[in-house]
């Protein structure tokens, strides 16, 4: 058989403290616990978004280190480059001047 679910003046009754001192009691009891959820809710809420805000800032900088990253790479490659086309041309310099003084010798 099915146990029905017993009213609510019968669960009132099994109760020895009179019904007139359990509901200010019990009333106050809720007004509390609703008050603490919702202060909770309230501050998941604000951290959720704290967390959301400071997770879109992080990838801002991630791309923002990301990218200087690359054009300090690139303006590294381009010195190296410079550097050796410099090289390259003060190696010209230097053969030029030898083979100016190669033909200036057997003039004199």
């Amino acid at each position: 058989m099915d146990k029905e679910r017993p009213s609510a003046t019968a669960t009132i009754k099994s109760y020895r403290t009179p019904t007139r001192i359990l509901l200010p009691k019990l009333l106050v009891s809720r007004d509390g616990w609703k008050a603490k959820a919702t202060k909770r809710k309230a501050k998941l809420k604000a951290a959720s978004i704290k967390n959301r805000d400071l997770e879109t800032s992080r990838q801002l900088w991630k791309e923002r280190a990301a990218q200087s990253q690359r054009e300090c790479d690139q303006l590294r490659e381009q010195l190296r480059l410079a550097q050796q086309q410099l090289e390259e041309a003060q190696a010209e310099i230097a053969r030029l001047r030898e083979d100016a003084k190669k033909k200036a010798l057997p003039a004199l």
